[in-house]
């Protein structure tokens, strides 16, 4: 059975100077899907939390990005095992 990868970039800059000095969102998210297609793995989305300090957890892009995993995790977990 060949498995088929799937992604979800996150990308974040906490300030303007980041921005400028190559770090900006758009730089990140080129090389996100740059790496996707390097992998053959299909980019479901890019997550974006611009102007977010990494001080904290609770940052809305984060956070989403943590429910989709958890999300995940839960249909994998109730998916009927083949037996092998």
């Amino acid at each position: 059975m060949l498995c088929h990868m799937q992604a979800i970039g996150y990308v974040r800059v906490s300030t303007d100077r980041q921005a400028e000095q190559g770090v900006s969102l758009e730089a990140q998210e080129a090389k996100i899907r740059a790496m996707a297609t390097v992998q053959s793995a299909e980019l479901l989305d890019v997550i974006v939390d611009g102007g977010e300090s990494a001080k904290s957890l609770n940052r809305p892009g984060l956070q989403r990005l943590l429910a989709l995993i958890n999300a995940y995790k839960r249909r994998s977990n109730n998916r009927p095992r083949s037996a092998a």
